[in-house]
């Protein structure tokens, strides 16, 4: 058995012990690097058979993942590896426990969405058509009439197949 097959829940806190790691959390932050000495969380993940824990910042715990903490466990203190955390990580985790979501102050610099980019995606105005082309007399011109679709050549002079078959029939 591995190590993650052990543990006694889904979720492990503990600090980076090297800058292999990247982070599983919200989109800002997704993909950066874990740096040694941060405080994360794992979730564990089965791929294939192998079970494995994808890590993310403290910061980037989303109320969700609280909140099926709290369904594994009655409180913090039970969550895998609390008891090797520092004191004051103790407290942000007992307090994120309590509150549902994690402290503002937690959520690292590359979580947070930049002020000015996010409102220009959402305003985007959609593409505006062309204004309906107007005849001589001021009124809007006729649509185009639509050609009909090719009709299907013939192949099946080429099956061989159908070949075949005409062999075997023209006989009878």
């Amino acid at each position: 058995m591995s190590d993650v097959e052990e543990k006694k829940s889904g979720y492990r806190l503990e600090y980076a012990k090297n800058n292999r790691a990247k982070c599983k959390g919200p989109k800002p932050c997704s993909g950066t690097v874990l740096e040694k000495g941060t405080f994360k969380v794992g979730s564990v993940v089965d791929f294939r058979g192998h079970t494995s824990l994808a890590w993310r910042h403290w910061g980037c715990t989303t109320p969700t993942i609280i909140n099926n903490m709290k369904k594994s466990f009655s409180s913090a203190d039970e969550l895998d590896g609390f008891e090797e955390l520092q004191p004051d990580d103790q407290d942000k985790v007992r307090k994120a426990w309590e509150d549902g979501q994690v402290a503002d102050e937690d959520i690292p610099e590359t979580a947070r969405k930049a002020e000015g980019g996010d409102d220009a995606e959402e305003t985007k105005a959609k593409k505006k058509r062309a204004p309906a082309k107007k005849d001589d007399e001021g009124e809007a011109a006729k649509p185009k009439k639509t050609r009909a679709p090719k009709k299907a050549s013939c192949y099946r002079r080429w099956d061989p197949f159908y070949l075949i078959s005409l062999l075997f029939t023209e006989g009878r």
